[in-house]
């Protein structure tokens, strides 16, 4: 049996599949398998997949006879793992070169930690730009509280360069696919209530953010008030419930419901405004009726209410927000900072070592041409 199994859920994006694929079959660390779960996509999936398992036994493929929802894909990939640790890379994304290394020798040398996380970055087909772990401070071993903190909604934080201890997951209980897109942050979340972890700075993984992307194209609706607040009470379900097994102290449990509690009246206030500043006065709106209810925060509830009006001082305060988020985003994108110029320079290199081989690509062509 393999020691690592990769989970790729995949729909309608073939092309990006190939370096996805790449990516894990460039990993310097041997003992894995791919398993590609197709959500009854319809296209040329299973030949771009057909033709890495024809060279290399350990990737594998299953279709759904039909679609059956983005999470709900990730979750049945996850219920399939078994193997002692596994990882999740959707099919946009990619490893960096060393991910399989780093994670298997830091979780094989100290049993306890339930993941590791390694340096995650993320690029807009262009530039990098985020690299959440440079702003933490923390390396190697982590206790619960630190990594529950520096995972808290809030950061640019995914599971795309995290590989688990699959026991530590299914304790944790495994991912909850009706919370949709965050359900990612909530499953790090959990497992960070009762779980050391080990963090490496190293670059381990890419998150591309095309307009393609699930999280480009969600346009802020997934992160509704609503679902924001189901996420955070399902985390904090999970701090009572390792409290009541013995799992963490009752110190601990303090720690980490102030941690949560001090966050929803943040994230949600913040949240407010990216939806102004996209245009979802509605969503705003909502927002600001959860802050007043289910935080008591009428005062900020106020601010959003006036800012999300439909008069001469609500419209410019949206254009005021859309011109920053504009500005902000161009500033990101370029950054001038050596560290980012790296950054790219890696990504750059390793999207170039992953494009199609020749006879690939021209096998392609010519169906394109017959089709």
């Amino acid at each position: 049996m393999a020691t690592i199994t990769t989970i790729i859920p995949t729909y309608q994006r073939p092309r990006l599949l190939r370096g996805c694929i790449r990516s894990i079959l460039a990993q310097s660390y041997p003992d894995f398998e791919v398993h590609v779960y197709d959500n009854a996509s319809g296209d040329e999936t299973p030949e771009v997949v057909a033709q890495f398992a024809a060279r290399d036994p350990r990737v594998n493929y299953h279709v759904h006879p039909r679609n059956i929802g983005m999470m709900e894909n990730f979750a049945y990939g996850i219920a399939q793992v078994d193997t002692p640790y596994f990882n999740i890379l959707s099919d946009d994304d990619f490893l960096l070169p060393g991910f399989f290394d780093a994670a298997i020798d830091n979780l094989t040398a100290d049993p306890e930690p339930g993941f590791f996380f390694g340096g995650l970055l993320f690029f807009d087909e262009a530039k990098a730009v985020a690299a959440p772990v440079e702003g933490w401070n923390i390396e190697g071993r982590v206790e619960p509280s630190t990594i529950f903190r520096a995972l808290f909604p809030g950061n640019w934080i995914t599971w795309t360069s995290s590989l688990f201890r699959t026991a530590a997951v299914a304790a944790a209980g495994g991912l909850k696919p009706e919370l949709g897109y965050g359900a990612d942050v909530e499953l790090l979340l959990r497992l960070a209530v009762r779980n050391a972890a080990i963090v490496s700075r190293k670059p381990c993984g890419v998150m591309n953010l095309h307009h393609g992307s699930a999280s480009a194209a969600d346009g802020g609706q997934q992160y509704s008030a609503a679902r924001i607040l189901t996420i955070f009470e399902s985390v904090e379900n999970a701090v009572e419930l390792a409290l009541r097994e013995g799992s963490i102290t009752q110190e601990e449990a303090r720690s980490l419901r102030t941690i949560i509690r001090n966050g929803i009246e943040w994230r949600l206030f913040r949240r407010a405004f990216v939806l102004l500043a996209q245009g979802y006065r509605n969503s705003a709106m909502e927002t600001a009726e959860t802050l007043e209810g289910r935080c008591g925060s009428a005062r900020l509830a106020a601010i959003v209410r006036v800012a999300a009006n439909a008069n001469s001082v609500g419209r410019l305060t949206c254009a005021g927000l859309r011109s920053i988020s504009r500005v902000r985003g161009r500033l990101r994108r370029h950054a001038p900072t050596d560290r980012y110029r790296e950054y790219e320079t890696l990504i750059e290199r390793v999207r170039n070592d992953l494009e199609p081989e020749p006879s690939e690509a021209l096998g392609r062509t010519m169906r394109i041409a017959a089709g």
